[in-house]
């Protein structure tokens, strides 16, 4: 049943974040995509079911997965400029994959995996605007909504039943992966060009500064206080951080 419902919820999410991309712009809802719709409820689970130590595992490793999604989103913005959707998402999860193993050995200590998200994303913000797109034409694609909403659903039922199996690292970091802004960045690329997925990205990059905050508070808070207070000051971080990050009305519509 849980497995269920996240995938619910999941497929939830890539539907309305698809939807803002036409009411508040591709980077707004690039940084609502990046909060951390799955990580939280999934973090709050293994807290209840596996304990408070083994959900802030997790949630440093899910701090230190930032650095993938931040690599996974620069690498496909680059590559969608020259290439079709499909090189691209190959090319982002093949660059994210790499990361693998930097992001497995800094989540043995929070200072570590936070500093290596926010370089991670400091470099990829950068460099996505630097090389981000002009405006492109954009269209309407409700089926193409409705099969990555039910693709990305069905995946998360699968990664979420598997994820307390093989360890805390493994169930952070399959938390964080970059289901919903693959998604919606290669439907967007699909429908609108590789303006769109660029733009959708650059906010995205931004919201994963408030992500990397939620998963630090979660793991600082958790113990001391437990773990339903942690997820609420944890929530209240990630969503005041992206502000920073967040466009004015004007850019938002780009």
């Amino acid at each position: 049943m849980d497995g269920i419902c996240k995938a619910v919820l999941t497929a939830a999410v890539v539907w309305l974040v698809m939807g803002a991309v036409r009411h508040g712009g591709h980077r707004l809802a690039g940084v609502a995509a990046a909060l951390p719709t799955i990580t939280a409820p999934t973090l709050a689970w293994l807290a209840h079911e596996q304990g408070v130590v083994f959900a802030t595992q997790a949630a440093v490793a899910s701090v230190a997965a930032c650095a993938m999604l931040a690599v996974f989103a620069m690498v496909y913005a680059l590559l969608a400029q020259r290439g079709g959707a499909g090189r691209a998402l190959v090319g982002g999860l093949a660059a994210a994959a790499a990361l693998a193993w930097p992001v497995f050995a800094a989540s043995a200590q929070l200072a570590d995996a936070l500093v290596l998200a926010l370089g991670c994303c400091a470099v990829a913000w950068y460099t996505i605007r630097r090389h981000g797109a002009h405006k492109g034409a954009q269209r309407d694609s409700r089926c193409s909504r409705a099969c990555a909403a039910t693709a990305v659903g069905g995946i998360t039922a699968l990664t979420t039943t598997l994820g307390p199996l093989i360890g805390s690292f493994a169930a952070g970091l399959m938390a964080s992966l970059p289901l919903i802004s693959g998604a919606v960045a290669v439907v967007e690329h699909s429908a609108s060009g590789p303006a769109a997925a660029a733009r959708f990205l650059h906010g995205y990059v931004g919201g994963l500064f408030g992500k990397a905050a939620f998963g630090t508070v979660f793991a600082l808070l958790a113990a001391p206080i437990g773990a339903p207070w942690a997820l609420l000051w944890a929530c209240a971080s990630a969503c005041a951080v992206p502000l920073l990050f967040a466009p004015s009305r004007t850019a938002a519509h780009a």
